[in-house]
């Protein structure tokens, strides 16, 4: 049962995830370095600097002639920890994941952060990196946290950052393929200052994993969520125009769970796109997603 859409859902989720304010969230210090500039678009390495100490390199996108919106591209995950940013940068990986530079080349600022345990940012703590991100999953459960309020986190930096270095009005907006629609997810759940957002093959229920014994990254097992209403719950925390496409058949994500966080959402604030498909992102949702973002305002 999808739970009561009220005012109280966003505070619920922040609390689960055990998070301040977003907005209170900064960078306590920033480097950033050129790197090259191609087809109209200058690729910057910047890398920002979270009050837990860590760190988060990001690429940055940003095209010749801007359209005033910018975008944080979210990687997804599929075992491939060696590749994070880079792919939705078109650098690496799956050319048809490129959404960062798809959206650069349209106009959009694009910044694609690697998640914690991806790219630059694997822990190597063994030869195991699927190992590695349990670990640190665990120890983060263990600590009261959960690896996606790490993943939360670190996004409302690299939101803080990318306001305070906007030449317009501030409007933010986010993408996400697979986990990075999952962390899309949640950043739209909590974080007011993300106006828009896609959420490509990154949305079902933990009821469904469960029912169906389906291994899913650690980061969706926030501790108290199943008991406080489950993933449509944080659907029902989201109060911006969001897009979510989803495969008929996608093995990760059984339609059943994907239908329950749908009817979770607001009304009017949901654009669902099933086709018939797997858990991949199709040319024609790379184009709807793009045509979504940068439509302005933000809304459906």
């Amino acid at each position: 049962m999808a739970p009561t859409i009220d005012d109280t859902a966003r505070s619920k989720v922040l609390e689960l995830l055990a998070l301040p304010s977003p907005d209170s969230m900064r960078p306590t210090a920033v480097r950033r370095e050129h790197l090259r500039r191609d087809e109209g678009v200058q690729y910057d390495r910047v890398v920002l600097d979270a009050a837990d100490g860590d760190t988060i390199p990001c690429l940055l996108l940003t095209p010749d002639e801007q359209a005033g919106i910018d975008v944080i591209a979210v990687h997804q995950h599929a075992g491939a920890f060696a590749i994070g940013k880079s792919e939705p940068a078109g650098l690496i990986g799956e050319p048809t994941l490129a959404y960062g530079t798809s959206l650069a080349r349209a106009g959009a600022r694009v910044i694609l952060p690697d998640l914690v345990g991806f790219e630059e940012r694997q822990r190597r703590w063994t030869d195991d990196p699927a190992a590695d991100e349990r670990l640190d999953a665990l120890f983060r459960v263990a600590k009261g946290s959960s690896l996606q309020s790490k993943h939360t986190g670190d996004i409302a930096v690299v939101t803080s950052w990318m306001q305070d270095t906007s030449v317009g009005p501030t409007d933010v907006r986010i993408i996400g393929h697979s986990l990075g629609g999952q962390v899309a997810l949640f950043s739209l759940a909590v974080d007011a200052r993300v106006s828009k957002g896609v959420v490509s093959c990154g949305i079902g229920s933990l009821a469904s994993f469960e029912s169906e014994r389906i291994r899913h990254n650690p980061a969706w097992f926030v501790p108290g969520l199943l008991a406080s209403g489950d993933v449509p719950l944080v659907a029902a925390a989201v109060e911006q125009p969001v897009l979510v496409a989803a495969g008929r058949n996608d093995k990760l994500f059984p339609m059943a769970g994907v239908q329950d966080a749908f009817d979770a959402f607001r009304p009017g604030v949901l654009t669902a796109m099933v086709f018939d498909g797997g858990h991949s992102m199709p040319p024609f949702v790379l184009d709807a997603a793009v045509q979504h973002l940068l439509a302005s305002p933000a809304m459906n």
